[in-house]
């Protein structure tokens, strides 16, 4: 690959720390940058308007639904339709740059903890006490995630 080693000289002050440093930093560094694509390249007062009006629609929906007005239900549904559209393409910019980032980074990472596996201190159902590189990166991804978007303020 050929960014390989570029990888691996930006990361070789982790890796020499150890695997399990190594792996903690990559994934957090790696759901940081995704949200700092979506906090950079999507207007955020816009999403939060598109979210903030689709929950009206929704909540109109369902009303109509309650007092069996099909038709009016109907318009809810179309307009929160195309509000979801719009949510959707506002998203389309950041989730592709991730994706190219995701490409270059994935594969590299396959190859560098290929057989790294980390022992939790609790037992996961359906996983066990102890998960590959990949279930360690996804087990601090989401949470990372969640905390830099609320920290940034990201919708």
């Amino acid at each position: 690959m050929f960014f390989e080693s570029q990888l691996n000289a930006v990361f070789a002050p982790f890796i020499s720390g150890g695997m399990f440093l190594a792996l903690t930093t990559i994934s957090i560094l790696l759901s940081s940058v995704t949200t700092l694509f979506y906090k950079v390249l999507v207007n955020q007062a816009e999403m939060k308007e598109v979210r903030k009006s689709m929950e009206s629609y929704r909540e109109a929906a369902n009303a109509a639904q309650k007092e069996k007005n099909i038709t009016k239900m109907n318009e809810n549904v179309s307009r929160m339709m195309e509000l979801n559209k719009k949510y959707f393409s506002l998203s389309t910019k950041p989730l592709l740059f991730s994706l190219v980032v995701f490409a270059l980074v994935f594969p590299w990472m396959t190859g560098e903890f290929a057989g790294v596996t980390v022992k939790l201190p609790f037992s996961v159902p359906f996983v066990g006490a102890s998960v590959g590189w990949f279930g360690w990166y996804f087990l601090l991804a989401v949470p990372s995630s969640v905390i830099m978007r609320k920290l940034l303020d990201v919708q």
